[in-house]
């Protein structure tokens, strides 16, 4: 069977940690939105398809979440997803997942026009 990204490439192509959990990516057997055989970066953690974050974005999102400073999904409140500890873990790594990326797009802005 012939992958349209080998295992090996696609391991290759992981950078950094899960943007939700912080967690390791690995490559998961899956299909191509044509139906091809395929490896993509995901976390088995989350569940989710992932590209990949340098860790310390994660970390200050994880920060800022927990402290509930920077929420990109607003209208999700933490006491909604108290219940139980799954619940509670979803709800941070879903917040910490956009957030995440967001602090990185901010960083390459600061860098690109910190370099003009």
């Amino acid at each position: 069977m012939e992958y349209s990204i080998s295992k090996e490439d696609c391991k290759k192509s992981i950078k950094g940690v899960c943007e939700g959990c912080g967690g390791d990516l690995t490559p998961i057997e899956t299909v191509d939105n044509a139906g091809n055989p395929t490896f993509w970066a995901g976390c088995e953690h989350c569940s989710c398809f992932r590209s990949g974050i340098d860790k310390k974005y994660f970390v200050v999102a994880r920060k800022l979440v927990e402290e509930d400073k920077m929420l990109p999904y607003s209208r999700m409140k933490r006491t909604d997803y108290e219940r139980t500890k799954d619940q509670l873990e979803y709800y941070f790594d879903t917040q910490t997942a956009t957030l995440s990326r967001e602090i990185a797009y901010i960083d390459s802005l600061l860098r690109e026009y910190t370099n003009v």
